[in-house]
């Protein structure tokens, strides 16, 4: 915690057999003492020199001699790392890839890569759910966290878990408040404070389980972070490492009003809303492929549209439409159909026009059927989740040829449909 440095010494064991068809992904700023199979041979890799990227991560791959190595089904990997930490000094942007020290607290998460990720080559599939045995040493520190077991009291704990999940750090100086449905770490709320923000996080849940026709079961934790960026007021942004949720730039205290029993402002409901919808959008269904960014952002953000409107009625989502459609007035979008890589969908894209496209299905299916449908993609057979995945599940939800075809012509194939919204 004091100098942001990081040593790690995992062993990966039960690889899927995945042929000479994988790669290791680890966070840029680490470098690799070594990396051995399960008989302690130290192993020969490419990617330290003129290594190539994918996301967050530096790709390597085990060689033997001039090719590639049959994938182990073990490997031990020690690395180190140090990182830079972030007080009056703040990097220009942060987000959930960046593994951040404040001089408080330092998060790492899966998209971080700050363990090693066997990413499957066949399947474009990162594997980043995993059950785990970890043991974290932070000396001045007064908390450890890994996401999957309850928080720990440093400077030594060991962290399990038997269900797959994506192990997100989250280790400093803080509390740890508990209520019946939820845990936060980092917060400071009092107890009217703690009650109004379950009694917002059940009934989103209760929205979400009745509607997708899933459960919602699991007992969330909301984290309280710094964010290493300088915000400007009243700015904040939230990521999700299910089942954790974590929020930088906002106290949520903050958020509710202990005179009304309420949250202050309607607008901090969709924000809560479409990261607990990511359990559906990120969990339930792991996007991968060309329609990452739409799977996982523009669907968490439609669906915390719905419980909000659910919650303060239609006049609410006619006036989201209404606002952010004069922030999309020069937006141009590449059509889903036409996307060949993750990235065509910007930010821009992927949070402001991708809703706009869902709202446009619910005009023409009408409510009921569209969540019909995202239960479907919810359901389905894991798969690529490319436009071929988005409209064959349509035709499995009982969508016709001619609504589909409609949905195409009218909102997909347009440079931008934002006016045909009601």
């Amino acid at each position: 915690m004091s100098n942001g440095q990081i040593t790690c010494n995992f062993t990966i064991s039960n690889i899927p057999d995945l042929g000479k068809e994988y790669q290791i992904l680890l966070n840029k700023g680490f470098n690799i003492k070594y990396i051995k199979d399960s008989v302690n041979k130290t192993l020969s890799y490419s990617g330290y020199y003129n290594g190539k990227m994918r996301g967050e991560g530096l790709t390597y791959i085990p060689v033997a001699g001039n090719d590639v190595l049959t994938n182990p089904k073990t490997l031990h990997i020690n690395y180190v790392g140090s990182f830079p930490i972030y007080t009056d000094t703040l990097n220009f942007t942060d987000f959930k890839g960046l593994i951040a020290f404040n001089g408080k607290t330092m998060r790492a998460t899966d998209q971080s890569k700050w363990y090693p990720i066997i990413y499957d080559v066949k399947n474009d599939r990162q594997i980043e759910q995993l059950t785990f045995d970890i043991e974290v040493i932070s000396k001045d520190a007064k908390t450890i966290f890994v996401n999957g077991d309850l928080p720990k009291a440093a400077p030594k704990a060991t962290f399990t878990s038997k269900v797959p999940l994506s192990p997100m750090l989250f280790v400093g100086n803080y509390d740890v408040q508990n209520t019946k449905n939820a845990m936060f770490l980092n917060t400071a709320m009092n107890a009217k404070q703690l009650k109004v923000f379950e009694e917002n996080i059940a009934e989103i849940k209760s929205y979400y389980s009745k509607n997708l026709n899933i459960p919602y079961e699991t007992k969330n934790v909301f984290i309280e972070h710094e964010p290493i960026e300088k915000f400007n007021k009243g700015r904040s942004w939230g990521f999700v490492s299910f089942p954790v949720i974590a929020f930088a730039g906002i106290k949520l205290g903050d958020m509710v009003s202990e005179e009304k029993s309420s949250l202050k402002d309607s607008s901090d409901y969709p924000f809560i809303a479409h990261e607990i919808g990511h359990y559906y959008f990120g969990d339930v269904l792991q996007p991968n492929s060309t329609l990452f960014w739409f799977f996982l952002e523009s669907t968490a953000e439609y669906l915390s549209v719905k419980a909000a409107e659910a919650k303060f009625g239609k006049e609410f989502t006619a006036k989201y439409f209404r606002e952010r459609g004069k922030e999309l007035k020069n937006f141009k979008a590449v059509p889903l159909n036409k996307i060949t890589e993750m990235n065509q969908i910007s930010g821009t894209y992927r949070y402001y026009y991708g809703p706009f496209l869902l709202r446009g299905l619910e005009q023409i299916i009408g409510e009921k059927r569209m969540f019909k449908y995202l239960t479907t993609i919810l359901k389905a057979d894991k798969s690529f989740t490319n436009y071929d995945f988005l409209k064959q599940n349509a035709k499995k939800s009982g969508i016709s040829e001619a609504e589909w075809s409609t949905f195409e012509k009218e909102f997909i194939l347009s440079e931008n449909a934002v006016s045909l919204i009601k």
